[in-house]
């Protein structure tokens, strides 16, 4: 069985931490901001109630390290978990937007300046800068954890040894955080956590209960190694906040022990690859310089083929996810916009250095972005002849060595067991609900069998299959409309999410 640890956000005083105590957690999130002769009693209590604690950095000096007397009892204690760079892709690209201002970085970047670098040096800036903050705050090879808004940068964080730990629930489509998270773990290892956050835009809490409940479920049977909470409770007395406070509560003493996961994110088979360069695009409007969100990695407007896997996330989800961005709708402050759930059938994303190991077990794969490795394309090469089928961008066919040179339109060539897709439009790939899938032939016959069925959300982990779906209940949408005389209907709640373990056959 993999029971993950779970945890909380914390201050410093002892009232939030004797909560996260009776809550019944196994360590806190410390946020300090410089007050270190606090911090130094915070740590001191936790142990005495033996719990483990990490250390979140937000709002510190971009160039903080840990000075010699917290770095001394930090070193070879079993209680200190390592440390948390908050919300870091949020930081590096909105640098200049007023809601980043708070946090003292002056217009800085989290990591890395990458103005007037093309999109391939600044990744590998920002991955070098990432390699060096790892280097000042590691402390007896304990995890240091990136915490992520967004569906971005988590690949080329953990390729400079930084692990994923991605906010589901929020503002961003949870299956869609988790399959990057799930596949830049596999990728590059470490650990993978994951950040219920409750908190949405202003509102300190933004969620109900019942979503909260569900975002716990997924959270725990994504395979998680750790599971953390934030959200408002204890910035105002919001009437929802005591409930979650008690969910999160029954959720660990209860629903864990009740329900044991016999597996991890380590045993995740993903019948679905993404493959792209870790490109930091995930919404349309980061094609503008001096907007929110801000540009790729904080400096360079989105291109088209930036933009284009957009389309795929349209796609895999059954058009749950949106063809101009992956963040859910972060634009939006209306309630009803906050839907938990997106139908994805096995999906991880890789980086363009992807080998053939992790990507053995995959059916579909797509290429896409401004670029891939040899390496990588030879390992999809082998795959397709062995019976994948590879959605991918024209530009990438001299690479390919395919026998074609361009392609003007929707193309499929078979290749030993497999074939390949040649897509010049990937807006060609959404999904068109008159159409159960894509509009084109050619993607609807052969893609269609691929990509689920929009009902279930699916992860395949070696012997087990977790299956998610929306709840059969009374889910009212009248009050979306004018008539009051719609009646109510039986459909599925994206609030209350059901999880079925299935044994696979041998």
């Amino acid at each position: 069985m993999s029971k993950p640890i779970f945890g909380m956000i914390s201050g410093i005083g002892r009232e939030t931490i004797d909560r996260a105590k009776e809550i019944g957690v196994d360590y806190v999130e410390l946020h300090f901001n410089l007050k270190e002769e606090l911090l130094l009693g915070a740590i001191t209590y936790c142990q005495s109630l033996g719990l483990k604690y990490v250390l979140n950095i937000e709002a510190l000096p971009l160039d903080w390290t840990p000075p010699e007397e917290l770095r001394n009892i930090l070193e070879k204690n079993d209680n200190f978990l390592g440390f948390v760079l908050d919300e870091c892709d949020h930081m590096q690209l909105n640098a200049h937007w007023a809601v980043v201002e708070p946090y003292g970085y002056h217009e800085k970047h989290y990591f890395a300046e990458t103005e007037s670098m093309d999109i391939i040096q600044a990744q590998k800036v920002v991955g070098e800068a990432i390699k060096k903050r790892k280097k000042q705050l590691e402390i007896d090879g304990k995890d240091i954890a990136g915490e992520y808004l967004y569906p971005v940068m988590m690949h080329t964080a953990a390729a400079s040894g930084v692990s994923a730990s991605p906010k589901i629930l929020k503002e961003t489509y949870g299956p869609a955080m988790i399959a990057v998270a799930l596949g830049a773990s596999l990728q590059y290892g470490g650990e993978m956590g994951i950040d219920v956050d409750a908190w949405w835009h202003p509102e300190t809490v933004g969620h109900s209960v019942e979503r909260f409940k569900s975002a716990l479920m997924l959270a725990y049977w994504s395979g998680a190694d750790r599971i953390y909470v934030e959200g408002g409770y204890g910035v105002c007395n919001h009437p929802v906040e005591n409930e979650i406070l008690m969910c999160y509560t029954d959720f660990i003493n209860d629903y864990v022990p009740a329900y044991k996961r016999p597996y991890s994110w380590r045993d995740f088979k993903p019948d679905i690859a993404i493959v792209r360069f870790d490109d930091t695009c995930f919404d349309e409007h980061q094609k503008y310089q001096e907007e929110y969100p801000g540009p790729l990695y904080g400096h360079i407007p989105a291109q088209k083929e930036n933009t284009e896997w957009l389309n795929i996330w349209n796609l895999l989800s059954h058009g749950f996810i949106r063809t101009d961005s992956v963040s859910h709708q972060w634009e939006s402050r209306s309630v009803e916009s906050r839907t938990l759930f997106a139908p994805l059938s096995g999906v991880a994303v890789f980086d363009h250095n992807v080998d053939y190991l992790a990507l053995k077990c995959v059916k579909l794969i797509f290429l896409s972005g401004v670029l891939v490795s040899i390496e990588t394309i030879n390992a999809v090469k082998q795959l397709v002849k062995e019976g994948a089928t590879c959605v991918v961008a024209p530009r990438f066919l001299p690479e390919l060595q395919i026998g074609l040179d361009n392609v003007e339109k929707v193309t499929k060539l078979a290749d030993g067991k497999g074939c390949w897709i040649i897509v010049p439009d990937f807006y060609s790939l959404h999904y068109e609900t008159w159409c159960s899938g894509p509009v084109n032939k050619i993607l609807q016959e052969t893609l269609n069998a691929l990509i689920g069925d929009g009902e279930q959300l699916i992860y395949n982990f070696g012997e087990y299959k977790t299956i998610v779906t929306q709840k059969k209940d009374e889910y009212s949408n009248t009050k979306y409309f004018n008539c009051k005389d719609i009646p109510r209907v039986v459909q599925t709640n994206p609030d209350k999410l059901e999880i079925q373990l299935i044994k696979n056959d041998k």
